[in-house]
């Protein structure tokens, strides 16, 4: 399975663009920033099972991927997401890229979002993505996500341990392989 995550007030509350690296909240540098970093350990203890994770968020790339790269407070880092969405396309369609990205099946993605409209607008236009609306509590997020029932394997292989980096891997190539101007390239 994918876990592919929303950014802003399901990683970390608050808004990145508007808030700034400072103003989000995360780790025991805010009250409620507790509960999302457990959220995040939540979402990493899924990832050493062998998940794969995305990035699907209505953001700038630059101000998305910058928690990821310096704040101290994230367990999450750019290392472990095999691809990362942050634009201002429909997120349907960023699902769409990541599964093309991943060479996966859009039924193999499961999608995390705090705001229930994203949550529907995804069921309508990509009714092959299983959803999970986080709810308005982040004290509630990394058991909503453990409970889900979702990414519970039959059984766990060295190989299935390895995967999350394989597809990183493999995303990588793609990237490298389109980023190519002529064949020679």
């Amino acid at each position: 399975k994918v876990l592919a995550l929303d950014l802003d007030n399901t990683l970390w509350g608050g808004v990145i663009g508007d808030d700034g690296m400072t103003g989000i909240e995360i780790g025991g540098t805010h009250p409620r920033g507790e509960a999302f970093k457990q959220f995040q350990l939540a979402i990493a203890s899924l990832a050493q099972r062998g998940v794969i994770l995305a990035v699907c968020s209505k953001n700038d790339y630059k101000n998305a991927a910058e928690p990821f790269e310096k704040h101290p407070e994230m367990v999450l880092r750019l290392k472990d997401i095999a691809s990362f969405q942050a634009n201002w396309e429909p997120k349907s369609e960023n699902l769409r890229r990541i599964a093309q990205e991943l060479n996966l099946g859009l039924d193999s993605i499961v999608f995390v979002d705090d705001n229930p409209a994203e949550i529907e607008i995804v069921k309508q236009f990509v009714p092959e993505i299983e959803t999970i609306w986080l709810g308005p509590d982040p004290a509630e997020y990394a058991s909503q996500l453990l409970n889900c029932r979702l990414f519970e394997p039959r059984s766990i292989t060295d190989d299935d341990l390895k995967r999350g980096e394989q597809y990183q891997q493999q995303a990588a190539r793609a990237q490298a392989m389109n980023s190519g101007t002529d064949m020679e390239a």
